[in-house]
């Protein structure tokens, strides 16, 4: 009888403990619950990376990649690093005073050799380091950063939207305890949304760079620069500059943007603009004639005399344009008042900053003074008294592509477009014709043979040299063009810094340069 009942007590109680304890356990789900979340889950502050930047068609300029560094309590104990890592044939990606980067991730065994080769006192710390995929060919507009964040370029002009950022994040971990790799990974492309995204297209930056190279090499010049903007929306697709950088390296030799930081005085790139303030001011028509002879004029007691020593004789307002006039333009340019000629240029954008987000300081310059005399009037009219870079000069060139319209230059995708009437569409198309003719049988005759159809205006002025003035046998040959003439859907302007003196007329010099982007842009289909 006992056994029976203690058989019985058994079978209860195993019977009756497990609905016990699950009403038990059902009593406490909460603690249970936040017990094993602190289990799975934990806290941790990650440095995200500086924003990437990316060309229009997302192709990375910028980014930043995790290396692992060790930082040297001296250069001479980092010196005996770099020794043991050549030694054993570790891949170093760059170098410093005491800091070296590596290629790839290194192995707790490498970093315990290495401290027993060198006897020394290491850290290893895994940092973001910024990485620039086409180095040289666009430095000088994507500039670089350093630990405190950007210092040239754009990466310093947007340095605020790029910079890195430390958050407090939740992460999980495995059945081992690690972190679920996916959570950091997917949380750092969600973010990567602010990227920011250039309106420069890499692969024609890239032509205009290698071709620019070319051009300054064979004309023996100390540099020079050039720009391609979408005609119609103000994109600028390529922005090539030389001589320029290698941003990866610690030791570069920093050169300006001269796109956007260097002012000159343009020259004969002003007179399509000059003769279209004449037209809308009514001191001229299509129809004036304006006698050029004998060659040069006399103003406020200087004589001003054509390019070479010609005489162009009797021109109408377009064969000024494509013959390059000096006396011409002059002549033209007195019969504007003081307010009509500034109010002209200022229209064209002259004088007015370009809204780049651009760091640098603007230089630009419009000699606006009270009284302008006629020698003062004529030089406005052809170009000098005036700086503007080659942007500024696009941007003006816009109002002949498009109607009468002045485009903004954009330099991120999504800046808003925006346009400003100069000048009326009769006098737009009267302008670009003339360009055009300026091509056929004028001073750019030199590419007239181009199979994309190039209007265009030359440019060739002595070189100012702050302190030195004018330097003669010192110049600056440059060409704006916009193409396809019938249908007008770039504009590019070119300027060569200092070529050889024997030979830098903007006809000969830059011309070419743009012929050559051209039929390139024709081949590869960004002309339909």
């Amino acid at each position: 009888m006992n056994k029976i009942r203690f058989i019985f007590a058994v079978a209860f109680f195993l019977l009756v403990t497990p609905f016990y304890k699950f009403f038990e356990l059902g009593q406490d789900k909460d603690r249970f619950l936040v017990a094993g979340k602190s289990r799975s889950q934990f806290n941790e502050t990650i440095n995200l990376p500086r924003k990437k930047i990316l060309d229009r068609n997302g192709n990375e300029l910028a980014v930043s990649i995790l290396r692992s560094t060790l930082l040297f309590r001296s250069a001479e104990e980092k010196d005996l690093g770099l020794t043991y890592a050549k030694t054993v044939n570790e891949p170093i990606f760059l170098f410093n005073s005491k800091r070296i980067y590596f290629e790839n991730q290194l192995t707790p065994e490498f970093i315990k050799e290495l401290k027993e080769f060198c006897d020394c006192f290491v850290i290893s710390e895994p940092i973001y380091r910024r990485y620039y995929p086409y180095g040289s060919i666009i430095s000088p507009l994507i500039g670089f950063s350093g630990i405190s964040g950007g210092l040239e370029g754009l990466e310093r002009s947007f340095d605020a939207s790029l910079m890195s950022d430390q958050r407090s994040l939740n992460f999980f971990r495995d059945a081992k305890g690690r972190r679920v790799k996916g959570d950091l990974k997917n949380f750092i492309e969600r973010s990567s949304q602010s990227d920011l995204t250039l309106t420069v297209d890499i692969n024609l930056q890239f032509k205009l760079f290698e071709e620019l190279k070319k051009t300054i090499s064979a004309a023996s010049a100390k540099g020079g620069f050039a720009v391609i903007m979408d005609a119609n929306n103000g994109a600028l697709l390529a922005l090539a500059n030389y001589p320029t950088f290698n941003p990866n390296r610690s030791d570069r030799v920093v050169h300006r943007n001269l796109l956007f930081d260097e002012y000159l005085e343009p020259g004969s790139l002003i007179k399509p603009i000059t003769i279209a303030g004449a037209f809308s001011n009514g001191v001229i028509s299509e129809d004036s004639l304006v006698d050029t002879n004998p060659g040069y004029i006399n103003l406020s007691g200087f004589k001003r005399g054509e390019a070479g020593g010609k005489n162009h004789g009797v021109l109408s307002p377009s064969e000024i344009i494509s013959n390059s006039s000096q006396v011409g333009i002059a002549k033209i340019s007195i019969m504007l008042s003081r307010d009509e000629i500034i109010a002209n240029l200022r229209d064209f954008g002259i004088g007015k900053e370009l809204d780049l987000n651009w760091y640098g300081i603007d230089s630009s310059f419009l000699y606006d003074s009270p009284i302008l005399y006629d020698i003062d009037k004529a030089s406005l009219g052809y170009g000098y008294l005036l700086r503007a870079n080659i942007v500024q000069i696009a941007r003006a060139y816009s109002a002949f592509a498009n109607n009468g319209e002045i485009v903004e230059p954009r330099i991120t995708i999504d800046q808003a477009v925006r346009k400003s009437k100069a000048i009326d569409s009769k006098t737009a198309k009267y302008i670009l014709a003339s360009l055009r003719s300026t091509v056929l049988e004028g001073t750019a005759d030199k590419v007239s043979d181009s199979i994309v159809s190039i209007a265009g205006k030359t440019g060739t002025t002595e070189k100012y040299i702050v302190g030195n003035g004018y330097t003669p046998g010192k110049y600056i040959s440059s060409f704006a063009s916009i193409f396809p003439y019938e249908n007008p859907k770039y504009i590019m302007v070119v300027s060569i810094d200092e070529p050889d003196p024997n030979n830098y007329f903007g006809g000969d010099i830059s011309a070419p340069l743009v012929a050559t982007l051209a039929e390139h842009m024709l081949i590869n289909g960004y002309i339909k």
